[in-house]
């Protein structure tokens, strides 16, 4: 029997927009058809059919599946606004207004095939039309080719048969010239001198050779250092910083695809448009590079640009939460800065020096961030007042702030070493106090979370979680995602024991979107979704609505195949939807899933009973009861008449 679907509908001038609820539904499986005055939607179980009031332009409807169901785009024939979606005709103009349409609609997709037919015989035509024009058109080039080429090579031949001739007439005359008498006049002529050809080229005036002498050349002793291959033996310059040995320490970069990569200006660059990005893993490996290249036992002859590498590596780290790391380079780079402003102090202008003495209070209060996240108050506090002293003027308020928050930061250790005790509520204490301090601490808000749900304070828990999430999807950075991945199975563990497993499984599946690597994480994914599909199959089975159980039980057991509550539900969906051969394999992989649970076992064995003795097959049907009775003695009443019907068919 199909299920009249529910629907909701929404307009305007120009367009209507249904909406229909088809739980379970796929779209390979649904049927919807559409005239102008028409809507029929078949999608077992579900029917629904609809005569609207007005016409509409079916050619341009759209159906479009969404979470939430199928939804039809219909746009109006007419603009203009509907007072209701159905017409209120009677029955017997409804019915004959409905073939109408649908008659209508049909002739209208039969001409629009044959319009289509005709259309391809048509392109089919023109391509094959133009295929021929084409072919002719390059025989022709072919053919208007080889009559060049051929009048050329007549050309040629007609020219070289004219120069043959002309050569034989010549050597004829000189021929009759030789054979002729010579007269006395001739005789006493003296003879022409032989012509003799000139040579091609004449001998042009050529000097002497040059020399032969050794040429002497000195070259100005370099200062600075040079490659290891290089014979660098000279003396140092006097701006030169001291060195062991004249070799310069160039490590190549493994990863460079270009020389640009061996450049460490174009590698610093690099990474600061990474950090601009967001990008900071990319951007620590950038500066990396060229910290390499460029930290060497010459590194004091470019202090200050190499300090800039570890400072901005030192915010990398920071954003990547490592903080010993940020912590170390920010030694480097305060070591540098000093360094350079010990040689430097004489010849700096006034100006410089500020600037220099800002850059350090920069990587002193990010070196005192990195130690107030390690747990070293101490360390933190000496940082940031050295960093106030050395600040300018506008920098510092903020570091003023940073600096009070470190009573805060001290109430959170405490209580952290409480929570590790187990005194949840002297650590519950100390957080909210830590809260009165900085309330923006989102580690705070994660670990008050943690107390109220190791003592059941459920509610207090989804609060706390919700409180951290909101300022972590504020905040930017890589390091990010795993502390609210945490912080969001942690308010999914608490709302899955309030119940609330719909919210519990989307707070688990954008968990496990930021770590996707983690098992445990993905485990508990699929238990909660498993938990949702279970209960939305109780759910439809309660309402009769079997089908749809039967489809929300299988995406539970693809969740999580050992559940079995699900199995001995999908049993008895299989059973009562008279599928009993599909029951029967239910039932067989239940029972090698439910050996440790005897009640659920019993259960199972009846249910497969049951679909055994609807086929026929009566002896085993009656060992699985015998079975279940043996499994759970409190079935033997209720099985009692089923035991006496086998009995009678065996």
């Amino acid at each position: 029997m199909p299920i009249t679907a529910e629907y909701q509908w929404e307009q305007t001038k120009a367009a209507v927009s249904l909406l229909v609820p088809l739980r379970g539904a796929k779209p390979n499986t649904s049927d919807v058809f559409v005239s102008a005055e028409y809507v029929k939607i078949n999608s077992m179980p579900y029917f629904l059919e609809l005569d609207l009031r007005n016409s509409i332009v079916p050619s341009k409807a759209r159906a479009v599946f969404e979470p939430q169901g199928l939804r039809l785009f219909l746009p109006k024939a007419e603009p203009c606004k509907w007072s209701d979606l159905v017409t209120e005709l009677e029955k017997e103009e409804r019915v004959e207004r409905r073939e109408a349409s649908i008659e209508a609609r049909h002739e209208e997709l039969r001409q629009e095939k044959i319009t289509g037919k005709k259309e391809r015989v048509d392109d089919d035509q023109k391509a094959l039309k133009r295929s021929m024009e084409l072919e002719n058109e390059k025989k022709q080039w072919v053919e208007d080719r080889k009559a060049e080429e051929f009048a050329k090579y007549e050309d040629q031949t007609l020219n070289f048969e004219e120069k043959e001739k002309a050569a034989e007439a010549m050597l004829l005359e000189d021929e009759e010239t030789e054979e002729e008498p010579c007269s006395s006049e001739a005789a006493q002529k003296p003879k022409p001198a032989v012509r003799r050809r000139k040579p091609i080229e004449e001998a042009a005036n050529i000097p002497p050779p040059r020399c032969s002498n050794v040429v002497r050349m000195t070259f100005t002793k370099t200062t600075r250092p040079t490659p290891a291959r290089a014979d660098n033996a000279d003396k140092l310059g006097p701006n030169d910083a001291p060195r062991s040995r004249p070799i310069l320490k160039r490590l190549s970069n493994p990863d460079a695809v270009d020389i640009g990569e061996q450049n460490p200006d174009w590698l610093k660059d690099r990474g600061d448009k990474y950090v601009q990005m967001g990008d900071f893993q990319s951007a620590e490996s950038a500066y990396s590079a060229a910290i390499a290249l460029d930290d060497d036992q010459y590194v004091d002859t470019i202090a200050q640009k190499v300090a800039s590498y570890y400072s901005n590596r030192a915010l990398c780290y920071m954003q990547l939460t490592r903080f010993k790391n940020c912590a170390s380079d920010c030694d480097r780079a305060l070591a540098l800065l000093r360094e350079y402003e010990s040689r430097q102090r004489h010849e700096l202008p006034l100006e410089q020096q500020a600037a220099l003495s800002v850059r350090m209070s920069r990587v002193l209060a990010r070196r005192a961030s990195a130690h107030a996240q390690l747990g070293d108050v101490l360390k933190s506090r000496e940082d940031f007042e050295h960093a106030i002293k050395l600040c300018a003027p506008e920098h510092r308020e903020a570091l003023e702030h940073d600096l009070s928050k470190l009573g805060g930061l001290e109430l959170k250790l405490q209580a952290d070493s409480a929570t590790r005790e187990g005194r949840y509520d002297d650590a519950l204490l100390l957080y909210v106090e830590a809260l009165s301090i900085d309330g923006s601490n989102p580690s705070v808000h994660s670990n008050m979370a943690l107390c109220h749900l190791a003592m059941g304070e459920h509610e207090h828990c989804v609060s706390a979680c919700s409180q951290c999430i909101q300022i972590l999807d504020g905040e930017a950075g890589v390091g990010k995602p795993a502390q609210l991945a945490k912080v969001l199975a942690r308010r999914g563990s608490a709302l899955s024991e309030l119940r609330r497993l719909k919210e519990a499984f989307t707070d688990f599946e954008r968990a496990c979107e930021l770590i996707p690597s983690d098992t445990t994480l993905q485990k508990d994914c699929a238990r909660i979704g498993a938990a949702v599909h279970r209960a939305n199959a109780d759910e439809s089975f309660s309402q009769g609505e079997l089908e749809l159980a039967l489809a929300e039980y299988e995406l539970g057991l693809a969740l999580d195949e050992a559940s079995a509550p699900m199995l001995a539900n999908q049993a008895t969906c299989l059973l009562q939807l008279q599928k009993y051969d599909e029951c029967i394999e239910v039932c067989n992989n239940a029972v090698e899933v439910l050996q440790a649970k005897p009640k659920m076992l019993a259960s199972v064995l009846v249910r497969r009973g049951s679909a055994l003795g609807k086929i026929g097959q009566y002896s085993r049907a009656l060992d699985d009861l015998n079975k279940a009775i043996e499994l759970q003695p409190s079935f033997a009443a209720s099985l009692e008449n089923d035991l006496k019907a086998l009995h009678k068919l065996l």
